[in-house]
């Protein structure tokens, strides 16, 4: 029986409901809207192996949830955390985890202060919303390409921010090979 609680997602409609309770900013809820869309966009190309669709939708509404208490990197912690708190399934919980800069290896998660483990996508429903993720600057889609060239901007061409562009490339490729 242990198992089938794993498997329960709330439907779009509660994941939204449960992001205006929470009073995440209206600008992240967007985001997060603009993300589960786009996710399905790429999902629903995929051909060779079945997505769970489901999964994907909810799991990209609720991967900013920590932006309810942090816009730093802890945020995707405190977002696994919150999920885990409130029964929902470990799927979604580690979507939130791994999704920050196309994951963090246990190196660079040391570097940010996180505690030392890897935070890497592993399934490709991780994978699909971490890559769908970075293709929204806010709500409007962007490049792989634009969305780094902004960071490097902003940030400097810094070592991790050239290690997860080649992460987030190597998502893509793998993901549209599955298509």
């Amino acid at each position: 029986m242990g198992n089938k609680k794993e498997e329960i997602l709330p439907d779009r409609e509660f994941a939204l409901d449960l992001l205006r309770s929470l009073k995440i900013q209206h600008s992240v809820r967007r985001h997060s809207e603009k993300v589960a869309d786009k996710a399905l966009d790429i999902a629903k190309k995929i051909t060779k192996v079945k997505v769970d669709l489901n999964l994907i939708e909810i799991g990209a509404l609720l991967h900013d949830i920590g932006r309810t208490k942090t816009h730093g990197f802890k945020h995707a912690l405190i977002g696994s955390k919150i999920l885990r708190e409130r029964g929902f399934s470990d799927k979604l919980s580690k979507i939130c985890e791994r999704h920050i800069l196309g994951g963090l290896d246990k190196i660079d998660a040391k570097r940010f202060g996180l505690p030392e483990k890897d935070y890497l996508p592993i399934t490709l429903e991780e994978k699909i919303i971490c890559l769908a993720d970075k293709h929204m600057a806010g709500t409007r889609e962007v490049t792989i390409h634009e969305r780094f060239n902004r960071w490097f901007q902003k940030y400097g061409r810094s070592k991790i921010l050239l290690k997860s562009k080649r992460r987030i490339e190597e998502i893509q490729k793998e993901i549209e090979r599955l298509m």
